[in-house]
Protein backbone atom coordinates (compact mmCIF):
# COMPACT_ATOMS: atom_id res chain seq x y z
CA UNK A 1 0.00 0.00 0.00
CA UNK A 2 2.88 2.35 0.86
CA UNK A 3 4.37 1.99 -2.61
CA UNK A 4 1.19 3.43 -4.18
CA UNK A 5 1.34 6.62 -2.07
CA UNK A 6 2.60 9.88 -3.47
CA UNK A 7 4.86 12.17 -1.49
CA UNK A 8 2.03 14.33 -0.08
CA UNK A 9 0.36 11.13 1.15
CA UNK A 10 3.50 10.21 3.08
CA UNK A 11 3.66 13.64 4.75
CA UNK A 12 -0.04 13.47 5.55
CA UNK A 13 0.45 10.08 7.21
CA UNK A 14 3.40 11.40 9.23
CA UNK A 15 1.27 14.26 10.57
CA UNK A 16 -1.60 11.88 11.37
CA UNK A 17 0.67 9.56 13.38
CA UNK A 18 2.43 12.37 15.24
CA UNK A 19 -0.97 13.75 16.28
CA UNK A 20 -1.87 10.30 17.66
CA UNK A 21 1.37 9.45 19.47
CA UNK A 22 3.55 12.50 19.82
CA UNK A 23 7.29 12.24 19.22
CA UNK A 24 7.91 8.89 20.90
CA UNK A 25 9.39 5.47 20.09
CA UNK A 26 5.97 4.13 19.02
CA UNK A 27 5.63 6.93 16.47
CA UNK A 28 9.01 6.24 14.86
CA UNK A 29 8.19 2.54 14.50
CA UNK A 30 4.76 3.10 12.94
CA UNK A 31 5.94 5.95 10.69
CA UNK A 32 9.26 4.41 9.61
CA UNK A 33 8.33 3.73 5.95
CA UNK A 34 6.75 7.18 5.51
CA UNK A 35 9.72 8.91 7.15
CA UNK A 36 12.16 7.03 4.89
CA UNK A 37 10.20 7.97 1.77
CA UNK A 38 10.04 11.66 2.74
CA UNK A 39 13.63 11.86 3.98
CA UNK A 40 14.74 10.37 0.68
CA UNK A 41 13.83 13.52 -1.23
CA UNK A 42 14.57 15.99 1.59
CA UNK A 43 17.90 14.49 2.68
CA UNK A 44 16.95 15.11 6.29
CA UNK A 45 17.09 13.16 9.54
CA UNK A 46 13.88 11.52 10.90
CA UNK A 47 13.33 14.34 13.43
CA UNK A 48 13.93 17.03 10.78
CA UNK A 49 11.48 15.24 8.47
CA UNK A 50 8.81 15.28 11.21
CA UNK A 51 9.30 18.98 11.92
CA UNK A 52 9.16 19.78 8.22
CA UNK A 53 5.95 17.74 7.85
CA UNK A 54 4.33 19.84 10.61
CA UNK A 55 5.29 23.08 8.84
CA UNK A 56 3.99 21.62 5.58
CA UNK A 57 0.68 20.76 7.26
CA UNK A 58 0.15 24.49 7.97
CA UNK A 59 0.84 25.56 4.39
CA UNK A 60 -1.61 28.26 3.34
CA UNK A 61 -1.39 30.05 6.69
CA UNK A 62 0.95 33.01 6.96
CA UNK A 63 3.42 31.24 9.25
CA UNK A 64 3.77 28.71 12.05
CA UNK A 65 4.99 29.49 15.57
CA UNK A 66 7.15 27.31 17.79
CA UNK A 67 4.24 27.09 20.26
CA UNK A 68 2.15 25.36 17.62
CA UNK A 69 4.97 22.95 16.81
CA UNK A 70 5.62 22.13 20.49
CA UNK A 71 1.89 21.54 20.98
CA UNK A 72 1.73 19.07 18.11
CA UNK A 73 4.89 17.30 19.25
CA UNK A 74 3.39 17.12 22.75
CA UNK A 75 6.50 18.59 24.30
CA UNK A 76 7.22 21.70 26.33
CA UNK A 77 9.25 24.67 25.17
CA UNK A 78 12.29 23.48 27.10
CA UNK A 79 12.13 20.13 25.33
CA UNK A 80 11.75 21.96 22.02
CA UNK A 81 15.17 23.56 22.55
CA UNK A 82 16.62 20.11 21.83
CA UNK A 83 15.35 20.45 18.29
CA UNK A 84 16.75 23.94 17.58
CA UNK A 85 19.70 22.47 15.68
CA UNK A 86 17.22 20.60 13.47
CA UNK A 87 15.31 23.85 12.85
CA UNK A 88 18.51 25.62 11.85
CA UNK A 89 19.43 22.76 9.52
CA UNK A 90 16.04 22.97 7.80
CA UNK A 91 16.64 26.71 7.31
CA UNK A 92 20.12 26.17 5.89
CA UNK A 93 18.67 23.66 3.44
CA UNK A 94 16.16 26.38 2.47
CA UNK A 95 13.28 24.01 3.34
CA UNK A 96 11.76 26.49 5.80
CA UNK A 97 12.12 30.22 6.21
CA UNK A 98 12.11 32.14 9.46
CA UNK A 99 10.09 35.35 9.76
CA UNK A 100 9.46 37.98 12.42
CA UNK A 101 5.76 38.62 12.96
CA UNK A 102 4.63 41.88 14.59
CA UNK A 103 1.80 41.08 16.98
CA UNK A 104 0.89 44.63 17.97
CA UNK A 105 2.26 48.15 18.23
CA UNK A 106 4.50 47.21 21.17
CA UNK A 107 7.70 45.20 20.94
CA UNK A 108 5.79 41.95 21.44
CA UNK A 109 7.05 40.17 18.33
CA UNK A 110 7.41 36.44 17.70
CA UNK A 111 9.54 34.18 15.51
CA UNK A 112 7.55 32.05 13.10
CA UNK A 113 8.29 29.88 10.07
CA UNK A 114 6.99 29.33 6.55
CA UNK A 115 7.66 26.83 3.77
CA UNK A 116 8.79 28.58 0.53
CA UNK A 117 6.66 28.00 -2.56
CA UNK A 118 9.48 26.45 -4.58
CA UNK A 119 9.88 23.82 -1.83
CA UNK A 120 6.13 23.11 -1.93
CA UNK A 121 6.38 22.64 -5.68
CA UNK A 122 9.18 20.08 -5.32
CA UNK A 123 7.22 18.14 -2.67
CA UNK A 124 4.08 18.06 -4.83
CA UNK A 125 6.10 16.70 -7.73
CA UNK A 126 7.82 14.19 -5.46
CA UNK A 127 11.27 15.32 -6.52
CA UNK A 128 14.37 16.33 -4.59
CA UNK A 129 14.52 20.02 -3.69
CA UNK A 130 17.84 21.39 -4.87
CA UNK A 131 18.97 24.68 -3.51
CA UNK A 132 20.95 26.91 -5.82
CA UNK A 133 24.60 25.91 -6.22
CA UNK A 134 26.65 28.62 -4.56
CA UNK A 135 30.02 26.91 -4.65
CA UNK A 136 32.89 29.01 -6.09
CA UNK A 137 30.62 31.68 -7.52
CA UNK A 138 31.83 34.26 -10.02
CA UNK A 139 32.46 37.53 -8.09
CA UNK A 140 29.53 39.32 -9.74
CA UNK A 141 27.22 36.37 -8.94
CA UNK A 142 28.55 36.30 -5.38
CA UNK A 143 27.51 39.90 -4.77
CA UNK A 144 24.20 39.42 -6.54
CA UNK A 145 23.50 36.53 -4.15
CA UNK A 146 24.41 38.65 -1.10
CA UNK A 147 22.23 41.46 -2.44
CA UNK A 148 19.29 39.03 -2.65
CA UNK A 149 19.87 37.99 0.97
CA UNK A 150 19.98 41.61 2.15
CA UNK A 151 16.80 42.37 0.18
CA UNK A 152 15.06 39.36 1.78
CA UNK A 153 16.08 40.66 5.20
CA UNK A 154 14.72 44.12 4.43
CA UNK A 155 11.44 42.58 3.29
CA UNK A 156 11.19 40.47 6.48
CA UNK A 157 11.35 37.26 4.44
CA UNK A 158 14.27 36.12 6.60
CA UNK A 159 15.47 37.28 10.01
CA UNK A 160 18.96 38.27 11.17
CA UNK A 161 19.95 34.79 12.34
CA UNK A 162 18.94 33.24 9.03
CA UNK A 163 20.82 35.96 7.17
CA UNK A 164 23.99 35.34 9.15
CA UNK A 165 23.66 31.57 8.72
CA UNK A 166 23.19 32.03 4.98
CA UNK A 167 26.25 34.28 4.82
CA UNK A 168 28.27 31.75 6.78
CA UNK A 169 27.20 29.00 4.38
CA UNK A 170 28.09 31.26 1.44
CA UNK A 171 31.56 31.98 2.87
CA UNK A 172 32.21 28.28 3.43
CA UNK A 173 31.42 27.57 -0.22
CA UNK A 174 33.56 30.46 -1.51
CA UNK A 175 36.55 30.27 0.81
CA UNK A 176 39.08 30.99 -1.94
CA UNK A 177 37.45 34.29 -2.89
CA UNK A 178 39.78 37.10 -1.74
CA UNK A 179 36.77 39.15 -0.59
CA UNK A 180 35.76 36.37 1.83
CA UNK A 181 39.31 36.04 3.10
CA UNK A 182 39.47 39.77 3.77
CA UNK A 183 36.15 39.71 5.64
CA UNK A 184 37.45 36.95 7.87
CA UNK A 185 40.66 38.88 8.43
CA UNK A 186 38.84 42.05 9.53
CA UNK A 187 36.19 40.15 11.58
CA UNK A 188 33.64 43.01 11.61
CA UNK A 189 30.90 43.41 14.18
CA UNK A 190 27.47 42.43 12.84
CA UNK A 191 26.17 45.94 12.13
CA UNK A 192 29.44 47.00 10.46
CA UNK A 193 29.45 43.81 8.40
CA UNK A 194 25.93 44.40 7.08
CA UNK A 195 26.63 48.04 6.22
CA UNK A 196 29.88 47.08 4.49
CA UNK A 197 28.17 44.31 2.51
CA UNK A 198 25.40 46.70 1.53
CA UNK A 199 27.96 49.20 0.21
CA UNK A 200 29.82 46.50 -1.75
CA UNK A 201 26.61 45.12 -3.25
CA UNK A 202 25.38 48.61 -4.15
CA UNK A 203 28.59 49.23 -6.06
CA UNK A 204 29.08 45.84 -7.74
CA UNK A 205 25.49 44.64 -8.25
CA UNK A 206 23.64 47.92 -8.74
CA UNK A 207 26.47 50.27 -9.80
CA UNK A 208 25.46 52.74 -7.08
CA UNK A 209 28.40 54.45 -5.41
CA UNK A 210 26.75 55.77 -2.23
CA UNK A 211 24.09 54.74 0.26
CA UNK A 212 21.96 56.82 2.63
CA UNK A 213 22.56 55.63 6.18
CA UNK A 214 18.97 56.52 7.12
CA UNK A 215 17.80 53.89 4.62
CA UNK A 216 19.47 51.11 6.63
CA UNK A 217 16.62 50.91 9.14
CA UNK A 218 15.07 47.86 7.48
CA UNK A 219 18.42 46.10 7.55
CA UNK A 220 19.68 47.00 11.03
CA UNK A 221 16.58 47.98 12.98
CA UNK A 222 16.03 51.40 14.50
CA UNK A 223 18.05 51.02 17.70
CA UNK A 224 21.03 49.34 16.03
CA UNK A 225 21.01 52.04 13.34
CA UNK A 226 21.04 54.76 16.04
CA UNK A 227 24.01 53.06 17.71
CA UNK A 228 25.79 52.84 14.35
CA UNK A 229 25.22 56.55 13.66
CA UNK A 230 26.40 57.51 17.17
CA UNK A 231 29.58 55.47 16.73
CA UNK A 232 30.30 57.36 13.50
CA UNK A 233 29.81 60.76 15.11
CA UNK A 234 32.03 59.73 18.01
CA UNK A 235 34.73 58.51 15.58
CA UNK A 236 34.43 55.05 17.15
CA UNK A 237 32.96 53.19 14.17
CA UNK A 238 35.35 50.50 12.96
CA UNK A 239 34.58 50.97 9.27
CA UNK A 240 35.32 54.69 9.45
CA UNK A 241 38.26 54.33 11.84
CA UNK A 242 39.94 51.78 9.56
CA UNK A 243 39.47 54.02 6.52
CA UNK A 244 37.10 51.67 4.70
CA UNK A 245 34.22 54.10 4.27
CA UNK A 246 34.11 57.83 3.64
CA UNK A 247 31.41 60.46 3.61
CA UNK A 248 30.17 62.24 0.52
CA UNK A 249 31.38 65.83 0.38
CA UNK A 250 29.43 68.69 -1.14
CA UNK A 251 30.93 72.16 -1.37
CA UNK A 252 33.62 71.18 1.10
CA UNK A 253 31.22 69.82 3.76
CA UNK A 254 30.82 66.17 4.70
CA UNK A 255 27.31 64.72 4.53
CA UNK A 256 27.40 62.24 7.43
CA UNK A 257 24.20 60.56 6.22
CA UNK A 258 25.71 59.50 2.89
CA UNK A 259 28.74 57.25 2.68
CA UNK A 260 30.62 55.14 0.17
CA UNK A 261 33.54 52.75 0.02
CA UNK A 262 36.96 54.36 0.23
CA UNK A 263 39.71 53.76 -2.29
CA UNK A 264 41.42 51.60 0.35
CA UNK A 265 38.32 49.38 0.68
CA UNK A 266 38.06 48.93 -3.09
CA UNK A 267 41.75 48.09 -3.39
CA UNK A 268 41.73 45.60 -0.51
CA UNK A 269 38.34 43.93 -0.93
CA UNK A 270 37.47 44.30 -4.60
CA UNK A 271 40.91 44.01 -6.12
CA UNK A 272 40.09 41.09 -8.45
CA UNK A 273 36.75 42.51 -9.57
CA UNK A 274 36.90 44.62 -12.72
CA UNK A 275 34.72 47.39 -11.34
CA UNK A 276 35.26 49.69 -14.27
CA UNK A 277 34.30 47.00 -16.76
CA UNK A 278 31.31 45.78 -14.74
CA UNK A 279 30.24 49.38 -14.29
CA UNK A 280 30.34 49.93 -18.05
CA UNK A 281 28.35 46.78 -18.66
CA UNK A 282 25.66 47.63 -16.11
CA UNK A 283 25.44 51.37 -16.59
CA UNK A 284 23.43 52.25 -19.68
CA UNK A 285 24.78 55.83 -19.56
CA UNK A 286 28.43 54.85 -20.08
CA UNK A 287 29.66 54.65 -23.68
CA UNK A 288 33.05 52.90 -23.63
CA UNK A 289 35.60 54.48 -25.94
CA UNK A 290 36.10 51.16 -27.75
CA UNK A 291 32.45 51.28 -28.85
CA UNK A 292 32.82 54.64 -30.62
CA UNK A 293 33.20 54.17 -34.36
CA UNK A 294 35.50 56.29 -36.49
CA UNK A 295 33.62 58.97 -38.40
CA UNK A 296 35.11 61.64 -40.63
CA UNK A 297 33.75 65.13 -40.00
CA UNK A 298 34.16 68.37 -41.96
CA UNK A 299 34.13 71.88 -40.52
CA UNK A 300 34.83 75.42 -41.57
CA UNK A 301 38.45 76.52 -41.03
CA UNK A 302 37.53 78.44 -37.88
CA UNK A 303 35.62 75.56 -36.23
CA UNK A 304 38.23 73.04 -37.35
CA UNK A 305 40.98 75.02 -35.59
CA UNK A 306 38.96 75.14 -32.33
CA UNK A 307 38.20 71.40 -32.43
CA UNK A 308 41.86 70.57 -33.01
CA UNK A 309 42.88 72.78 -30.08
CA UNK A 310 40.32 71.16 -27.77
CA UNK A 311 41.32 67.64 -28.86
CA UNK A 312 44.98 68.43 -28.25
CA UNK A 313 44.16 69.83 -24.82
CA UNK A 314 42.28 66.66 -23.81
CA UNK A 315 45.11 64.30 -24.72
CA UNK A 316 46.19 62.51 -21.55
CA UNK A 317 49.62 64.06 -20.95
CA UNK A 318 48.56 67.58 -21.95
CA UNK A 319 45.43 67.45 -19.81
CA UNK A 320 47.27 66.26 -16.70
CA UNK A 321 49.96 68.91 -17.10
CA UNK A 322 47.46 71.73 -17.68
CA UNK A 323 45.35 70.69 -14.68
CA UNK A 324 48.45 70.63 -12.50
CA UNK A 325 49.55 74.10 -13.64
CA UNK A 326 46.06 75.52 -13.14
CA UNK A 327 45.91 74.07 -9.64
CA UNK A 328 49.32 75.54 -8.77
CA UNK A 329 47.99 78.94 -9.80
CA UNK A 330 44.82 78.62 -7.72
CA UNK A 331 42.56 78.22 -10.75
CA UNK A 332 39.72 75.78 -11.42
CA UNK A 333 40.88 72.54 -13.05
CA UNK A 334 37.65 71.45 -14.72
CA UNK A 335 36.89 72.03 -18.41
CA UNK A 336 33.34 72.86 -19.45
CA UNK A 337 32.63 73.24 -23.16
CA UNK A 338 29.48 74.12 -25.08
CA UNK A 339 28.82 73.18 -28.69
CA UNK A 340 26.00 75.25 -30.16
CA UNK A 341 24.46 75.39 -33.61
CA UNK A 342 21.66 74.20 -35.84
CA UNK A 343 20.58 70.54 -35.80
CA UNK A 344 22.70 68.27 -37.99
CA UNK A 345 25.86 70.35 -37.85
CA UNK A 346 27.88 67.64 -36.05
CA UNK A 347 27.88 68.80 -32.42
CA UNK A 348 27.18 65.44 -30.80
CA UNK A 349 29.30 63.44 -33.22
CA UNK A 350 32.20 65.81 -32.61
CA UNK A 351 32.00 65.08 -28.87
CA UNK A 352 32.11 61.36 -29.68
CA UNK A 353 35.11 61.72 -31.99
CA UNK A 354 37.00 63.85 -29.45
CA UNK A 355 36.39 61.11 -26.87
CA UNK A 356 37.63 58.45 -29.31
CA UNK A 357 40.77 60.38 -30.26
CA UNK A 358 41.66 61.10 -26.62
CA UNK A 359 40.84 57.58 -25.37
CA UNK A 360 38.04 58.67 -23.05
CA UNK A 361 34.72 57.04 -22.21
CA UNK A 362 31.55 59.12 -22.38
CA UNK A 363 28.95 59.42 -19.64
CA UNK A 364 25.86 60.43 -21.57
CA UNK A 365 23.16 62.36 -19.69
CA UNK A 366 19.55 62.18 -20.87
CA UNK A 367 18.05 65.42 -19.57
CA UNK A 368 14.51 64.04 -19.78
CA UNK A 369 15.39 61.31 -17.27
CA UNK A 370 16.40 63.91 -14.70
CA UNK A 371 12.94 65.48 -14.77
CA UNK A 372 10.43 64.16 -12.25
CA UNK A 373 6.87 65.14 -11.41
CA UNK A 374 7.69 64.86 -7.72
CA UNK A 375 8.84 68.01 -5.96
CA UNK A 376 12.51 67.81 -5.03
CA UNK A 377 13.11 64.56 -6.92
CA UNK A 378 14.61 66.19 -10.03
CA UNK A 379 17.21 67.93 -7.89
CA UNK A 380 18.23 64.58 -6.37
CA UNK A 381 18.49 63.01 -9.82
CA UNK A 382 20.73 65.76 -11.19
CA UNK A 383 22.91 65.60 -8.07
CA UNK A 384 23.22 61.85 -8.56
CA UNK A 385 24.47 62.43 -12.12
CA UNK A 386 27.39 64.55 -10.92
CA UNK A 387 28.04 62.30 -7.96
CA UNK A 388 28.38 59.31 -10.25
CA UNK A 389 30.61 61.28 -12.60
CA UNK A 390 32.91 62.28 -9.73
CA UNK A 391 33.23 58.61 -8.82
CA UNK A 392 34.13 57.75 -12.42
CA UNK A 393 36.79 60.47 -12.51
CA UNK A 394 38.22 59.19 -9.25
CA UNK A 395 38.29 55.54 -10.35
CA UNK A 396 39.68 56.02 -13.88
CA UNK A 397 43.13 57.00 -15.07
CA UNK A 398 41.50 59.04 -17.82
CA UNK A 399 38.60 61.27 -16.83
CA UNK A 400 35.54 60.42 -18.94
CA UNK A 401 33.63 63.12 -20.79
CA UNK A 402 30.32 64.09 -19.18
CA UNK A 403 28.08 64.77 -22.17
CA UNK A 404 24.87 66.76 -21.72
CA UNK A 405 23.34 66.21 -25.13
CA UNK A 406 20.59 68.59 -26.31
CA UNK A 407 20.88 70.53 -23.08
CA UNK A 408 18.57 73.37 -24.16
CA UNK A 409 16.12 72.48 -21.38
CA UNK A 410 18.58 73.32 -18.61
CA UNK A 411 20.80 76.01 -20.14
CA UNK A 412 18.13 78.64 -20.83
CA UNK A 413 17.71 81.82 -18.85
CA UNK A 414 16.53 81.33 -15.30
CA UNK A 415 12.93 82.23 -14.63
CA UNK A 416 11.65 85.08 -12.54
CA UNK A 417 9.63 83.70 -9.64
CA UNK A 418 6.59 85.32 -8.09
CA UNK A 419 6.30 85.71 -4.34
CA UNK A 420 4.81 82.25 -4.00
CA UNK A 421 6.79 80.76 -6.89
CA UNK A 422 5.44 78.07 -9.19
CA UNK A 423 6.48 74.45 -8.73
CA UNK A 424 7.87 73.88 -12.26
CA UNK A 425 9.71 77.23 -12.38
CA UNK A 426 11.16 76.63 -8.93
CA UNK A 427 12.35 73.18 -9.95
CA UNK A 428 13.91 74.46 -13.21
CA UNK A 429 15.83 77.14 -11.33
CA UNK A 430 16.91 74.68 -8.64
CA UNK A 431 18.27 72.29 -11.28
CA UNK A 432 20.15 75.11 -12.98
CA UNK A 433 21.63 76.27 -9.67
CA UNK A 434 22.87 72.74 -8.96
CA UNK A 435 24.46 72.47 -12.41
CA UNK A 436 26.09 75.89 -12.04
CA UNK A 437 27.62 74.92 -8.70
CA UNK A 438 28.76 71.56 -10.06
CA UNK A 439 30.41 73.29 -13.02
CA UNK A 440 32.19 75.53 -10.55
CA UNK A 441 33.53 72.48 -8.68
CA UNK A 442 34.14 70.37 -11.81
CA UNK A 443 37.36 68.36 -11.86
CA UNK A 444 36.78 66.65 -15.19
CA UNK A 445 35.40 67.40 -18.64
CA UNK A 446 31.85 68.49 -19.44
CA UNK A 447 30.54 69.02 -22.95
CA UNK A 448 27.04 70.36 -23.50
CA UNK A 449 25.36 70.52 -26.90
CA UNK A 450 22.53 72.90 -27.64
CA UNK A 451 20.56 74.21 -30.61
CA UNK A 452 20.12 77.62 -29.04
CA UNK A 453 22.45 80.47 -29.77
CA UNK A 454 20.91 83.47 -28.02
CA UNK A 455 18.95 82.16 -25.02
CA UNK A 456 21.94 80.94 -22.98
CA UNK A 457 21.85 82.12 -19.38
CA UNK A 458 24.72 84.52 -18.60
CA UNK A 459 25.75 82.49 -15.56
CA UNK A 460 26.26 79.44 -17.76
CA UNK A 461 28.04 81.46 -20.42
CA UNK A 462 30.69 82.53 -17.89
CA UNK A 463 31.36 78.93 -16.82
CA UNK A 464 31.93 77.48 -20.29
CA UNK A 465 35.63 77.83 -21.03
CA UNK A 466 35.30 76.66 -24.63
CA UNK A 467 32.34 77.93 -26.64
CA UNK A 468 32.25 76.57 -30.18
CA UNK A 469 29.47 77.52 -32.57
CA UNK A 470 28.91 74.97 -35.33
CA UNK A 471 27.92 76.68 -38.56
CA UNK A 472 26.32 75.02 -41.51
CA UNK A 473 29.10 73.74 -43.76
CA UNK A 474 30.39 76.04 -46.49
CA UNK A 475 30.37 74.99 -50.16
CA UNK A 476 33.74 73.22 -50.00
CA UNK A 477 32.83 71.37 -46.76
CA UNK A 478 29.51 70.28 -48.25
CA UNK A 479 31.29 68.91 -51.32
CA UNK A 480 33.62 66.87 -49.11
CA UNK A 481 30.69 65.58 -47.02
CA UNK A 482 28.78 64.50 -50.15
CA UNK A 483 31.79 62.64 -51.49
CA UNK A 484 32.70 61.04 -48.15
CA UNK A 485 29.16 59.68 -47.67
CA UNK A 486 28.64 58.69 -51.33
CA UNK A 487 31.89 57.18 -52.63
CA UNK A 488 32.25 57.54 -56.37
CA UNK A 489 30.27 60.79 -56.58
CA UNK A 490 32.11 63.02 -59.06
CA UNK A 491 33.45 66.46 -58.16
CA UNK A 492 31.01 68.11 -60.58
CA UNK A 493 27.96 66.32 -59.16
CA UNK A 494 29.05 66.97 -55.58
CA UNK A 495 29.53 70.69 -56.34
CA UNK A 496 26.14 70.85 -58.08
CA UNK A 497 24.34 69.27 -55.09
CA UNK A 498 26.21 71.55 -52.66
CA UNK A 499 25.16 74.68 -54.55
CA UNK A 500 21.60 73.52 -55.19
CA UNK A 501 20.76 72.44 -51.60
CA UNK A 502 21.83 74.27 -48.45
CA UNK A 503 22.01 71.15 -46.29
CA UNK A 504 23.67 70.40 -42.99
CA UNK A 505 25.88 67.33 -42.63
CA UNK A 506 23.00 65.49 -40.95
CA UNK A 507 20.68 66.16 -43.89
CA UNK A 508 23.30 65.00 -46.39
CA UNK A 509 23.69 61.81 -44.35
CA UNK A 510 19.91 61.24 -44.65
CA UNK A 511 20.20 61.38 -48.45
CA UNK A 512 23.15 58.98 -48.41
CA UNK A 513 21.21 56.52 -46.26
CA UNK A 514 18.19 56.63 -48.60
CA UNK A 515 20.52 56.03 -51.55
CA UNK A 516 21.99 52.94 -49.86
CA UNK A 517 18.49 51.64 -49.01
CA UNK A 518 17.46 52.02 -52.67
CA UNK A 519 20.59 50.18 -53.74
CA UNK A 520 19.81 47.30 -51.36
CA UNK A 521 16.10 47.04 -52.23
CA UNK A 522 16.19 47.77 -55.99
CA UNK A 523 19.62 46.53 -56.91
CA UNK A 524 20.70 49.61 -58.88
CA UNK A 525 22.74 52.71 -58.06
CA UNK A 526 20.57 55.88 -57.99
CA UNK A 527 21.56 58.50 -60.54
CA UNK A 528 22.02 62.21 -59.92
CA UNK A 529 18.35 62.89 -60.72
CA UNK A 530 17.35 60.37 -58.05
CA UNK A 531 19.59 62.11 -55.52
CA UNK A 532 18.04 65.45 -56.41
CA UNK A 533 14.57 63.99 -55.92
CA UNK A 534 15.60 62.74 -52.47
CA UNK A 535 16.96 66.18 -51.65
CA UNK A 536 13.65 67.82 -52.59
CA UNK A 537 11.84 65.29 -50.38
CA UNK A 538 14.15 66.22 -47.53
CA UNK A 539 13.31 69.88 -48.03
CA UNK A 540 9.58 69.14 -48.13
CA UNK A 541 9.85 67.17 -44.86
CA UNK A 542 11.61 70.08 -43.21
CA UNK A 543 8.99 72.55 -44.42
CA UNK A 544 6.02 70.38 -43.45
CA UNK A 545 7.40 70.08 -39.94
CA UNK A 546 6.98 73.85 -39.58
CA UNK A 547 3.29 73.87 -40.56
CA UNK A 548 0.90 74.40 -37.65
CA UNK A 549 0.31 76.77 -34.78
CA UNK A 550 3.24 78.41 -33.09
CA UNK A 551 3.10 79.49 -29.48
CA UNK A 552 5.25 82.44 -28.58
Amino acid sequence: MVCNMNMLDHFEKIVELINENGLCETFFKSAEEHLNAAAGILHTSPVQTVIFALFLDHFGEYSVSLEEISGTLKCGKIQLIRYMDDLEELQLKKLIRQTTVIKNFSNDNSIEYTVPLDVIKAVREGIEYKRKDINNLHPIDFFDYVEDLLAATRDDDIDRNTLLNELKYLYENNGDFCFVKKLQEYDFEESSLLVFLDLCCSLVSKDEETIDIDNLTDLLGRQELRNFQRSIKANENELYAKGLIEFVHERGLADTNRCRLSRKAKDEFLTNIELKQSSKRRNKYIIPVENIQVKRLFYSEKVNARIKELTELLQKDNFSNIQKRLSENGMRTGFACIFSGSPGTGKTETAYQIARETGRDIMLVDISETKSMWFGESEKLIKAVFEQYRALVKDNDLAPILLFNEADAVLGKRRELSNTGSGPDQTENAIQNIILQEMEDLNGILIATTNMTVNLDKAFERRFLYKIEFEKPDAESKRLIWQSLIPGLSDDNAIQLSRQFDFSGGQIENIARKRLITLILRGFIPELSDLEASCREELMERQSAKIGFQVS
